[in-house]
């Protein structure tokens, strides 16, 4: 099994996508009245969508990457949605034979600067000053990060600051899930390789990678309440500030950023469903982040509507039950949902 550090860079461009958008949107904090049918800070209620034709039926449901490990985020529609796919999809099989050792190597070759170059030599003195000072509050050596060229030490510093606030990527819902559809029997897929994956983050421009990594530098003390605002969102199916945060501020601040890690992949993605689909028959389940399943006309559920099928948000939709219903089950239910998950 993969050891935590490797899962996390295993899962590069999915921790790309999640850090890179609540570096960019850095808000002022604002106090947010809570909704009466708000979710403890114990449970979620994560957005899903239907998506369905004559014979088919596909449901989305949107990932958070990094979960605390308390959390109870199922609920009677996930289980019933979950129960009868008959194909699960994955963003990538980060537990793969080599998925190891690809990640070392790409890490290793293309995660460093060449000929010895040194982010103290890029960066801004005071940048530099400032790099030094997070560091050391995330119990970092800033002589490991010096070397790394500025995309990796953007991706480092911020996956450390939600590891330090208490999230697991190990209690990830695809961390969770895709041991689980392989227990059960079913048919696991992946729409991209670790490769692909890491080749889409390793090839950006020069100058957008560095204004990244600067960028988290100069508004590290708001990421945190970023991070929070960002966590509540898609605890409690907020899709609208989902978008607000993981898309449209990468579209207006690194255009082509936000072009490469969603709106490509997105099409990827939805392709692959109406491919499946329209060759007729079962259910699927689809489990990716919460960014590519929100906004306007490139996210998946969009892309697919325009496909011709029918696409309903549950429990906001006469077509799909709701989906806030998930208090804690106890061990009786999960036992009885693995039984009837085994039998078919």
């Amino acid at each position: 099994m993969l050891n935590p550090i490797l899962r996390i860079r295993a899962n590069m461009v999915a921790m790309a996508v999640f850090a890179i958008s609540f570096s960019l949107y850095i808000q002022p904090a604002v106090a947010q009245p809570v909704e009466a049918n708000e979710p403890s800070p114990s449970q979620a209620t994560p957005a899903m969508w239907r998506v369905t034709d004559a014979d088919s039926e596909f449901t989305l449901l949107g990932t958070f990457h990094f979960l605390p490990p308390e959390l109870q985020w199922r609920s009677t529609a996930f289980n019933d949605a979950f129960r009868h796919a008959d194909v699960v999809y994955f963003e990538v099989d980060a537990e793969a034979p080599g998925a190891q050792a690809t990640t070392v190597r790409i890490m290793m070759t293309q995660g460093f600067n060449p000929q010895g170059a040194l982010l103290s030599d890029m960066l801004e003195p005071g940048d530099v000053r400032k790099l030094q000072d997070i560091s050391k509050s995330l119990s970092l050596r800033f002589a490991a990060l010096n070397p790394m060229r500025p995309w990796q030490a953007f991706l480092t510093l911020s996956v450390q600051l939600i590891v330090q606030q208490g999230f697991d990527p190990g209690s990830g819902v695809d961390s969770i899930l895709l041991p689980e559809a392989r227990t059960l029997g079913k048919e696991v897929r992946f729409f991209e390789t670790l490769g692909q994956q890491l080749e889409l983050f390793t090839g950006l421009e020069p100058k957008v990678e560095k204004a990244l990594l600067v960028l988290t530098i100069n508004d590290w003390d708001e990421e945190v309440a970023a991070f929070d605002r960002l966590f509540t969102a898609w605890r409690t199916g907020d899709a609208d500030f989902i978008d607000e945060v993981m898309n449209t501020s990468m579209h207006k601040k690194v255009p082509e950023v936000f072009q490469r890690l969603i709106v490509e992949r997105n099409k990827a993605w939805a392709t692959e469903i109406t491919r499946v689909m329209k060759e007729g028959g079962g259910n699927g389940f689809v489990a990716v982040g919460a960014g590519h399943l929100v906004g306007g006309d490139y996210s998946v559920p969009a892309l697919l509507a325009a496909e011709g099928f029918e696409v309903s948000r549950y429990g906001l939709d006469a077509a799909a039950p709701a989906a806030n219903d998930n208090a804690a089950p106890d061990d009786e239910d999960i036992g009885a949902l693995l039984k009837a998950l085994e039998d078919g």
